[in-house]
């Protein structure tokens, strides 16, 4: 089992100055203790993950400050993107690493996400998948044909030229067909916990890995779990993770209503079906399907998760919790990789 970190804020730091310093020095202490990798996504427009509109710019960042750690997109939403930009952008950040660049793809989901792009969003599912191949190619150095400012069609190509001859891929997957899809496409998987149960992820993981079989480089797969991570004792857990993550679980619940309201809908939702909702969620989170407890439940959790045919748990660990609990956390979490040995 591999540990990662994963970012998706949603509570801002009172100091301006001070908005990355978890994603810095947790990186470089993970890039110390061993991490696989770190993960920073894509979100436009809302509080929720607003931290992370780039995760290439991020990466370019964390890369300068870091030796071996992977540097990875979780995810980049293709249908919102010149093509011709991710390869380059992300060329760079592998060049920066020394080929520690790896990319999770997604679809997206928040339509008011495609004031960027408002003819993709129809389309969104086709156009990543066709996407994809597109930036694969454009990493290997083929061109592609495309009309100019005259609209006279040339061939293009991106510098700098990728250090990885192929860029590592993973698909971001919810739904049992987008699990068989990744597997069809010989892609890695990056995948939570927020709508299926442990044994769900492992009947969804034998899927993608029977589909993977059809590929001689990738038979098996990689799959990445995402999940809510905080190991510390209990009192930490009653004082701390609890709280941090319903008042997470509220601020997700206001750009659900973002959502809504962006597809013509409403959620009328009063106080009270709030707090069961987030009562619900943190039972859930903290009681079966997070790696948030005490060690010795951590490591059960894991091990639930590995059974289930995890190779990578990424972590988020920037739910809410003060700067100095996550780090006395996080040297929990690289113990829990020799425990599962």
């Amino acid at each position: 089992m591999q540990f990662s970190l994963f970012f998706f804020t949603a509570k801002w730091p009172g100091t301006p100055g001070d908005h990355y310093r978890l994603l810095r020095e947790s990186t470089q202490f993970a890039d110390r203790a061993g991490f696989a990798a770190v993960w920073t996504p894509e979100r436009h427009f809302s509080a929720f993950g607003g931290l992370y509109p780039n995760p290439s710019v991020t990466s370019a960042a964390l890369a300068t400050i870091t030796e071996r750690i992977g540097l990875r997109a979780g995810s980049v939403v293709l249908p919102l993107q010149n093509l011709l930009r991710v390869a380059e952008e992300w060329s760079v950040v592998d060049n920066l690493s020394r080929g520690r660049v790896g990319v999770s793809f997604a679809s997206g989901w928040h339509v008011n996400d495609f004031v960027l792009s408002p003819h993709t969003y129809e389309r969104r599912r086709e156009l990543m998948y066709e996407s994809i191949e597109t930036v694969r190619a454009l990493w290997r150095g083929e061109t592609i044909r495309l009309p100019n400012g005259q609209g006279r069609e040339v061939e293009v190509a991106i510098y700098p030229k990728p250090y990885q001859a192929d860029i590592p891929i993973w698909l971001t997957a919810q739904s049992e067909g987008t699990f068989r899809k990744a597997g069809e496409m010989g892609a890695n998987l990056l995948t939570n916990m927020n709508y299926q149960s442990v044994e769900t992820l492992g009947e969804r993981i034998g899927m993608y890995r029977r589909a993977c079989a059809a590929h001689p480089a990738t038979p098996r797969g990689h799959v990445t779990l995402m999940v809510h991570t905080f190991v510390g004792d209990q009192p930490a857990i009653d004082t701390q993770a609890k709280p941090a993550y319903a008042e997470y679980i509220l601020t997700n619940l206001d750009l659900q209503s973002e959502r809504a309201k962006g597809l013509g809908l409403s959620i009328d939702a009063t106080e009270e079906d709030k707090r069961f909702i987030v009562s619900r969620a943190v039972d859930r989170m903290i009681g079966n399907v997070g790696l948030i407890g005490t060690p010795e439940r951590c490591v059960q959790q894991a091990r639930r998760f590995q059974d289930a045919g995890v190779d990578e748990i990424a972590c988020l660990i920037d739910f809410g919790i003060d700067f100095d609990a996550v780090m006395s956390s996080l040297e929990q979490v690289a113990q829990l990789g020799a425990a599962l040995r």
